[in-house]
């Protein structure tokens, strides 16, 4: 079965998208916790983003930075052939292997664990990308 992955150009549009939106999203979070190791006194309240976008449109940023990774993500290689596909395969078998013990172990050690969906989604995602990554290197 063949899937059908998105052009090459698609994974420059990703990246992109994605630094953008990871920015935007995640800004006012970076400045609290560079402050906090800045003056070394928990610091909280820096809400440059959230004044300037609004809450509402920081939170689509987060929505279109996963979508950007998955754009990214469906993108194809330079060069796509069997073996691209069979190491996207594996690479996508040891993610969610991992991500589900990972995800066992935290919810029985923790019975008030407070993590969002998105969290999972995006550590799956990037642990999918840098498997990928390192075993399109090593072979």
């Amino acid at each position: 079965m063949k899937i059908q992955i998105l052009p090459n150009w698609c994974k420059k549009i990703g990246l992109i998208l994605f630094l953008i939106s990871s920015i935007i999203s995640g800004g006012d979070d970076f400045i609290d916790g560079f402050m906090t190791g800045f003056t070394n006194t928990f610091h909280q309240g820096s809400n440059i983003f959230k004044l300037y976008f609004g809450v509402s449109t920081i939170h689509f940023f987060s929505v279109l930075s996963i979508v950007a990774l998955l754009v990214y993500m469906l993108s194809k290689e330079k060069v796509e052939d069997d073996f691209i596909n069979k190491l996207r395969l594996e690479s996508y078998q040891l993610a969610s292997m991992i991500v589900i013990i990972i995800i066992f172990l935290l919810f029985s050690f923790s019975a008030n664990l407070k993590l969002n969906l998105d969290d999972f989604i995006t550590s799956f995602m990037y642990l999918y990308l840098f498997i990928f990554f390192i075993k399109k290197r090593l072979y």
